[in-house]
């Protein structure tokens, strides 16, 4: 990289760290990564990955398409400007990120003071060769799903899908017309906001059911919730994802009885475990966050038929650090060294799911 190159990724840099720390604070998620680190400890322009050390494809099934490769380009609320190593498959599938506009009010009454809009995520896209996404509600907004309905419609119904928060007494029409617009799952936490009884979250898994969608389930960094919640979750009649490894602690990781959890509910049939969010949990911390490694490894080997991928952009809860969405696309390459095993977390996968009509 020339003296220009380096001099524009630091402005980038600097750039997007000040919307981080902007969105973190204005999204309620601006508290320290659970690993230890003292200030200036990590480099924050960590964009450049090296990439002759990243594991390389794996020829043992052939694949067919021609791949698509990211380009250079600044990607707001990313660090670095590279793309990945790694080709992407056609149609593949960034399964979880927000937008945020200034077009809305969040349930404060007043809008976020900065926005992570359609146009930025679609730098992000271009940068990591992403074809299709799915935007989850975020919760800055509550269950007033109007900026995801807004983000669905630039993005198109080729190109995107939804997931909405809802209450309990959401009606029939406003599910059907949550579902014109393209959302095809509904977001459930277990320890913030509104925590359905157990009543009421199998009647929604019933009215998902009924469409076919998924119930995306949230974790918690202080409690093992997906454990305390396994029993309930087996019996649902709808499929299930679970976000961000289920939230599971570290340094158990694939011990945890959240890890332990999420395998039972995987071989039950219906579930399906997202690899996105590495620093909800991570105690080693940015650029890499590889003590998630095990656990990611231990997914994709025991049923890659029922893991997806995603970013998580634009990172509010990773502040106050920003993660290189090239690294952490590419760290999929060593979790999933076979190129076919890559292609069904990012395509076959994510169509079963949510592009199913």
């Amino acid at each position: 990289m020339n003296a220009t190159e380096n001099d524009r990724s630091a402005v980038s840099s600097d750039a997007t760290r000040r919307h981080v720390l902007m969105l973190g604070a204005a999204t309620g998620s601006a508290f320290m990564s659970p690993h230890i680190a003292q200030a200036g400890e990590i480099k924050q322009n960590i964009g450049e990955q090296n990439c002759a050390s990243v594991q390389p494809a794996d020829a043992t099934h052939k694949v067919d398409a021609v791949w698509v490769r990211g380009i250079s380009t600044d990607a707001p609320f990313s660090s670095g400007a590279m793309p990945p190593c790694n080709a992407a498959p056609p149609g593949a599938v960034d399964t979880h990120h927000h937008i945020f506009s200034d077009n809305f009010l969040t349930t404060e009454g007043k809008p976020l003071p900065i926005s992570a809009e359609v146009k930025d995520y679609n730098a992000l896209k271009r940068r990591l060769g992403i074809s299709r996404s799915i935007v989850v509600a975020a919760s800055p907004y509550g269950t007033d799903n109007s900026c995801l309905v807004a983000a669905l419609d630039q993005f198109g119904l080729d190109a995107s899908r939804g997931v909405a928060l809802v209450d309990p007494e959401v009606t029939d029409a406003q599910l059907d017309e949550l579902g014109r617009h393209g959302v095809r799952g509904l977001r459930i936490y277990l320890a913030k906001n509104r925590v359905p009884s157990v009543v009421e979250l199998r009647q929604l898994a019933a009215r998902a059911a009924d469409r076919n969608w998924v119930l995306q389930i949230v974790g918690n960094r202080d409690r093992e919730v997906i454990f305390e919640w396994t029993n309930v979750l087996a019996r649902l009649p709808c499929n299930i994802v679970i976000d961000h490894f289920g939230w599971a602690p570290q340094p158990a990781g694939p011990k945890s009885n959240t890890a332990g959890a999420i395998r039972r509910l995987i071989e039950g049939g219906r579930a399906y475990v997202k690899l996105s969010g590495l620093y909800l949990s991570s105690r080693s911390g940015p650029p890499d966050y590889r003590d998630v490694d095990e656990l990611a490894l231990d997914f994709v080997r025991q049923s890659p038929e029922r893991v997806l991928w995603g970013s998580d952009w634009p990172h509010p809860v990773a502040f106050p650090y920003i993660p290189d969405d090239a690294l952490m696309f590419d760290k999929l390459a060593g979790w999933a060294p076979d190129a076919a095993i890559r292609q069904q977390i990012l395509v076959t996968n994510p169509d079963r799911l949510f592009w199913f009509d």
